[in-house]
C-alpha cells in the first residue's frame, strides 16, 4: 500500500472530515496528548510563608514551612524539625497534618484547603486539634 498522492484529502468512510496530509493528523495526535498536561495540579515542593487566623482568639500566627511532594503524598517541616509534616494532594485539593513539639508539649494542626491555578497560594481551614479553628493562607517563596 503506497501513501496517498501529495496534497490529496485523506477520507475514510466512517469519518466525514477531510484532512490533508498527515501533518494535521500529526496535530491532532498531539493536541489530544498534550490536553491532560494542562490540568495537572503543580508541584507543591518548596518554601511557604504560612499565616493563620483563629476564630476563637481573633489573633494570628505565622511560620514558613518547607514541603516536598512525591506524586501525592507530601512530607517536610516547619520552623524546624520537630514540627513534621504530612498531607495528601488530589487534583487541587490538599490536606496537610502538621505535627508540632514546642516547649515540651505535642500536638498537631490540619489544614485543608485549594491550591490556586497559579500553583503558589494555598488557602483553607485550619484547626488546632483538640482546639480552635481557623483559616489559613500559604504564599511560596
Amino acid at each position: 500500500m503506497s501513501a496517498p498522492p501529495r496534497g490529496s484529502s485523506l477520507r475514510h468512510p466512517s469519518n466525514p472530515l477531510r484532512l490533508k496530509g498527515w501533518r494535521h493528523m500529526n496535530l491532532i495526535l498531539l493536541v489530544t496528548l498534550m490536553a491532560p498536561l494542562s490540568v495537572l495540579a503543580p508541584d507543591l515542593s518548596g518554601v511557604w510563608n504560612l499565616e493563620m487566623s483563629w476564630s476563637d482568639s481573633n489573633s494570628k500566627s505565622t511560620g514558613v514551612c518547607t514541603l516536598k511532594q512525591v506524586e501525592t503524598e507530601l512530607s517536610g517541616s516547619c520552623q524546624s524539625a520537630t514540627s513534621v509534616v504530612s498531607g495528601k494532594v488530589n487534583d487541587r485539593k490538599v490536606t496537610i497534618r502538621i505535627d508540632v513539639e514546642q516547649d515540651g508539649h505535642k500536638g498537631a494542626m490540619t489544614f485543608e484547603g485549594t491550591v490556586a491555578e497559579s500553583g503558589r497560594l494555598i488557602d483553607g481551614v485550619a484547626k488546632i486539634v483538640g482546639g480552635q479553628d481557623g483559616t489559613f493562607t500559604m504564599r511560596k517563596q
